[in-house]
């Protein structure tokens, strides 16, 4: 007997879950996520998880600003332990940069995110251990913080079950099925699943099964880098987040008196990669660099412990920004893809905006339109008011 589903979700990372449980929680029907490996094994349990608003237009602030009251209480509405650790954000620019960065936060303000220039005093009254040079300057989000990766995705996951869905590990999708213009279903390596409805969002590995049935998501598969080092024990034990643009890196504290950092700069987008064939490994000439930069920052930390790092993935747009929407010629086919290494910090409201387009047939909740698909091919891309990046 074919397992059959009123909506299928492909990926089980942060996206995924998210949309499963939005999903669940609406009783549209028997909702079914396939992953093919485990939950949370593709770039999201890679992922720095760095919560922060700091974002360049208003929708994509405003949905950051959304999901963060949600994590803030996380563990009330999903269940689980709590996975929010506030830290503070400081975004450090160039001085030439200051008027950009100073018309993003009156921006900011105007949604009422509690954000500020700081001075090189207030900086170091927040967070002792940092260092700023007289051609830079720096202001401060307080809400910002991070939160653990792989619980949310568990979270997620267990929430959408109590509700109803199914959760499905090892099954991969080999293509989507499509009948008369429409999905009929899925053919997995455990056989096919029916259904009505299938909804893309598979990260890295998007662009591959939107082409089983002839469409080309411009969502390219590459690799990025994860360095980590243990403070040493003199460093005052507070830390907040950075986005440094200066050195075009960011960092933030973890686990175990650690700091995880990577690159700010988009270099990314010249390593595309195979997905299941990348290297899971750092550099051995990237990680002495950024201990260089760190220390710049940290000087304290030139007595810090190397602890190696990694190699993960990002899934990146031409305008580092996502595809939410229904796709084009296939009935009932929808994606939630192209993060671009910086949408871990709107999974939850992307799983309600993709319930609402899915079920209700638009995004009620934000207007989502510039976020859509066809954006590319009219050269409508979502642009970056300010000349100092957009972070990831």
């Amino acid at each position: 007997m074919v397992p059959s589903g009123d909506i299928v979700i492909i990926g089980g990372g942060v996206m995924g879950a998210s949309i499963a449980c939005h999903l669940a929680r609406r009783r549209v029907g028997r909702v079914i996520l396939l992953e093919k490996s485990h939950l949370a094994a593709g770039a999201s349990g890679k992922s720095g998880a760095i919560i922060r608003q700091h974002y360049s237009n208003v929708l994509t602030a405003t949905l950051a600003q959304r999901s963060l009251r949600v994590f803030e209480q996380f563990d009330e509405i999903y269940g689980g332990p709590p996975v929010f650790t506030r830290t503070g954000l400081a975004i450090i620019v160039a001085e030439k940069d200051r008027a950009g960065l100073e018309a993003n936060l009156a921006m900011l303000q105007g949604l009422g995110i509690p954000t500020r220039m700081v001075s090189v005093q207030e900086l170091a009254e927040l967070d002792p251990n940092v260092r700023l040079s007289e051609d830079e300057v720096a202001a401060w989000e307080e809400d910002a913080g991070y939160v653990e990766a792989v619980q949310v995705v568990a979270s997620f996951a267990e929430a959408a079950r109590r509700d109803g869905a199914e959760i499905c590990e090892g099954v991969e999708v080999k293509s989507i099925q499509v009948e008369a213009g429409r999905v009929v279903g899925v053919v997995t390596n455990e056989g096919r699943y029916a259904a009505g409805c299938v909804v893309i969002a598979a990260g890295p590995w998007a662009a591959r099964v939107a082409r089983t049935v002839g469409l080309e998501l411009p969502v390219t598969a590459c690799r990025t880098q994860v360095a980590l080092f243990r403070k040493p024990p003199e460093l005052a034990r507070r830390g907040a987040t950075y986005g440094d643009f200066v050195q075009g890196i960011y960092f933030k504290p973890t686990h175990g008196d650690m700091i995880h950092m990577g690159s700010i700069a988009g270099e990314e987008i010249h390593h595309p990669v195979d997905p299941d064939a990348y290297d899971e490994s750092a550099d051995g000439d990237w990680l002495p660099l950024m201990r260089q930069r760190l220390s710049r920052r940290y000087p304290g930390m030139h007595r810090g412990y190397g602890r190696g790092g990694y190699g993960a993935l990002y899934a990146i747009t031409p305008d580092w920004h996502p595809i939410l929407d229904r796709l084009p010629g296939v009935e009932g086919l929808y994606a939630a893809v192209g993060f671009s290494g910086h949408g871990f910090k709107m999974s939850p409201m992307i799983g309600q905006l993709m319930t609402e387009l899915i079920v209700d047939g638009k995004a009620s909740s934000l207007d989502i339109a510039p976020l859509r698909f066809s954006r590319f091919a009219e050269n409508d891309l979502v642009r970056t008011a300010y000349s100092y990046g957009v972070m990831g």
